[in-house]
């Protein structure tokens, strides 16, 4: 049984298709398809059954795969500790995160990362969560900061923090941080709001079990289109809180967050199972926690709530 079989098993679990796991692992098919014969051969029974909905795990499968992403878990930490003892970190990393995160974030860490290990280059991918989750699937990124993400088999998560969702407005609009709004409320009101992303999914899932439709004017997947349209009066939008505050510091916006259901976004820490680079993405997970917690924990006071200890 090899560690590249294993990383094959969890790819098309997780794909539910030899085409597209061989696209994932940059292998051909046939290649792939071979590696999974003999790991079946060799365990003595099917881990795939082969319908019209392309590869399902069987159940001796799903018990096999619980238990590779442990192991590979386990590896991959048994790589780090031996590696630190090793020279400096030498190579490239790509980190994805949320846009306002980037701003907020990503000069102190390239900094402190090239403070400490000079000899590795740091790429910073910014998108939506399903973009970030994407290249962490597909290899592209080794670590990232996102929100609300699609379950997983290829992903490692830790939930960092949780934040308002707020409905944000003109100044005059009379929102204010101390009178929450209903969802039913805010679904009168004129919205310019998220493209169908990771947040849209959130406000969406809330609308549908609440029974109601939001009133949309607009639509954009960005946030400074968002809010350029909210100063133009054209009507409100929904976002986290942590990006907005400057703006409602600043008196330039008003808002007011969402209860009736409560609206947050958990923003976690994301690793790919199948990562190359533990050694590196150990290093990255502990240094990213360690500069985003005192930023996150300043926002307290507006029901923001650090996760990760």
């Amino acid at each position: 049984m090899e560690i590249r079989q294993l990383r094959t098993v969890l790819a098309i679990a997780e794909t539910g298709s030899l085409t597209k796991a061989a696209e994932l692992l940059h292998v051909v098919q046939p290649a792939l398809s071979r590696q999974l014969k003999q790991l079946e051969d060799e365990l003595g029974t099917p881990l795939f059954e082969r319908n019209r909905l392309g590869m399902v795990l069987t159940v001796p499968g799903r018990r096999f795969v619980d238990q590779v992403r442990v192991s590979l878990k386990g590896l991959n930490e048994a790589r780090a500790d031996i590696g630190a003892a090793k020279s400096d970190l030498l190579g490239t990393v790509s980190i994805g995160m949320l846009p306002g995160l980037a701003t907020a974030l990503a000069g102190s860490l390239v900094m402190t990362l090239q403070q400490q290990y000079p000899n590795l280059r740091v790429r910073i991918a910014t998108g939506f969560s399903d973009f970030l989750q994407e290249g962490l699937e597909g290899g592209k990124l080794d670590i990232c900061l996102m929100g609300d993400y699609l379950q997983s088999e290829l992903l490692q998560t830790t939930p960092a923090y949780t934040e308002p969702i707020y409905v944000l407005g003109l100044p005059g609009s009379g929102l204010s941080e101390d009178a929450p709004m209903t969802l039913e409320a805010v679904s009168r009101m004129p919205m310019v709001v998220p493209e169908a992303r990771s947040l849209r999914n959130v406000i969406d899932r809330a609308c549908t079990i609440l029974g109601v439709n939001l009133n949309l004017v607009a639509e954009s997947d960005s946030t400074a289109v968002l809010l350029d349209l909210v100063e133009r009066g054209v009507g409100y939008t929904i976002l986290p809180v942590i990006p907005i505050m400057t703006m409602l510091a600043d008196k330039r916006i008003e808002g007011a967050p969402i209860i009736s259901p409560t609206l947050q976004r958990t923003v976690i820490i994301g690793t790919a199972v199948l990562n190359r680079n533990p050694r590196i993405v150990s290093a990255l997970h502990t240094e990213l926690i360690r500069l985003l917690e005192p930023y996150v924990r300043q926002f307290e006071h507006v029901g923001v709530r650090w996760l990760a200890d």
